[in-house]
C-alpha cells in the first residue's frame, strides 16, 4: 500500500539562486588558488633576493674610520633583524599558502556540487568553507600578531622615530580582527539567503 505524503511541493525556487552561489564560490576560489601560488613563489623570491650577510651589500671597512666601522656593524645589526623577521614571516606566509590551498579545494567542490543544483550537500560545503575561513583566518592572524605586524628594531634610533609604532600594531589588530568578522558576517547572510532562496515551498494537503 502506497501512502502519499502530507506535504507537496507549490512551486520550484529558481535554479539560479543555486548557481549564483556556485559562480560566487567559484571567483573566490581562484583568488585563494593564487593567493597558494604566490605563497609558494613568495619565500623562493625572498631567499634569493635578500642576502643573509650583509657584506654582500655593503663590505666591512677594514681601512675606515672608527665612525664608519661602528656605523657599519649598526647596519648588520638592523640588517640581520630585518633578515630574521622576514624568516618567520616567510614560514607564515607557507602556512597561509597552506590554507588558502584547503579553502581553494572546498571552494571548487563546493562549486561543482552547486552548479549541478546538488543543494543540501552544496550548502553544507559552503558552511564548512566559511567555518575554515573563520578558524584558520584567526588563527593565522593570532600568528601573525605573535610575529608583529612591523619589525621591532632593538636599536632603533629614538630621536628620529616619530611613530608610535605600539599604535600602529594595536589598530591592526583591531581592524584586521574586525575584517574577519565582518567578511565571514557577510558570507554566513549570502548562506542564509540561498539556503532560504532555494528551499522549494511546500503546502500541506489536507
Amino acid at each position: 500500500m502506497r501512502v502519499e505524503s502530507p506535504y507537496s511541493p507549490i512551486s520550484e525556487p529558481s535554479p539560479w539562486w543555486l548557481k549564483g552561489l556556485a559562480i560566487f564560490m567559484g571567483v573566490i576560489s581562484l583568488f585563494m588558488v593564487l593567493g597558494t601560488f604566490s605563497a609558494i613563489a613568495s619565500p623562493v623570491l625572498v631567499d634569493r633576493l635578500l642576502p643573509d650577510n650583509y657584506e654582500e651589500i655593503e663590505p666591512y671597512p677594514v681601512n675606515g674610520t672608527e665612525e664608519e666601522k661602528a656605523e657599519w656593524e649598526e647596519n648588520e645589526v638592523f640588517w640581520d633583524e630585518l633578515v630574521g623577521y622576514y624568516d618567520e614571516m616567510m614560514g607564515f606566509v607557507e602556512l597561509q599558502g597552506l590554507h588558502s590551498a584547503i579553502l581553494a579545494f572546498v571552494g571548487l567542490f563546493s562549486t561543482v556540487v552547486l552548479w549541478k543544483g546538488d543543494r543540501e550537500l552544496g550548502i553544507k560545503l559552503v558552511g564548512v568553507w566559511i567555518g575554515i575561513n573563520t578558524l584558520g583566518g584567526a588563527g593565522l592572524f593570532w600568528m601573525m600578531s605573535r610575529i608583529g605586524f612591523i619589525p621591532d628594531f632593538s636599536n632603533s634610533n629614538q630621536d628620529v622615530e616619530v611613530i608610535d609604532l605600539s599604535f600602529i600594531e594595536n589598530l591592526t589588530l583591531v581592524i584586521g580582527g574586525g575584517q574577519i568578522i565582518i567578511c565571514n558576517g557577510i558570507f554566513l547572510a549570502i548562506l542564509a539567503l540561498v539556503s532560504m532562496k532555494s528551499k522549494p515551498e511546500v503546502v500541506l494537503r489536507e
